[in-house]
């Protein structure tokens, strides 16, 4: 990457590069890491109309924090992320990153960590006692990401179809 990155926030003309982007995370990474049995346990009906209804209220909601990274070649990569509060817990305000790409060509230029690094600051600034985020078990790639970035792994989810479901 020769030219320099700007992270800063999402604008209403980025949707449909940011569009592009949440497809290729969530249908491009998601099928290079994601075995082709479990699909069905994660996969939704009309999954582009899911994944643009999503980024519309993502771009709508004051709440959100969406930014891009920006160079002279254009969109990079994205981040999003909300506050969370569980006022049951010990650290009750929960940052939670919802979203977090880069383009396969900027990986590995310090993209994806000053995405991280400017939403965790800015949800720091909400108040964040605790950042969060989650990637597929396959992404090796992203876990690696997170742990380079202070993340420990926390918790794990485990999904299966029911016996119901089977009989279908």
């Amino acid at each position: 990457m020769a030219d320099a990155v700007q992270v800063r926030e999402a604008r209403a003309e980025d949707r449909e590069v940011l569009l592009d982007l949440h497809e290729r995370l969530y249908v491009g990474q998601r099928d290079r890491v994601v075995d082709r049995s479990d699909l069905p346990l994660i996969d939704y009906h009309d999954y582009e109309q899911v994944l643009a209804d999503d980024l519309a209220a993502l771009m709508a909601d004051r709440s959100a924090v969406v930014l891009v990274a920006e160079s002279g070649e254009g969109i990079l990569g994205y981040i999003t992320g909300r506050v969370r509060v569980e006022s049951r817990r010990v650290l009750p305000r929960r940052g939670v990153v919802e979203d977090w790409y880069v383009a396969e060509q900027a990986r590995g230029t310090g993209i994806g960590r000053a995405l991280l690094l400017e939403l965790e600051r800015r949800l720091t600034s909400r108040g964040c006692d605790v950042i969060e985020s989650a990637t597929w078990a396959g992404n090796d790639e992203a876990r690696k990401a997170h742990e380079a970035l202070g993340f420990r792994e926390i918790r794990v989810l485990y999904r299966k179809r029911s016996r119901a479901a089977d009989v279908d």
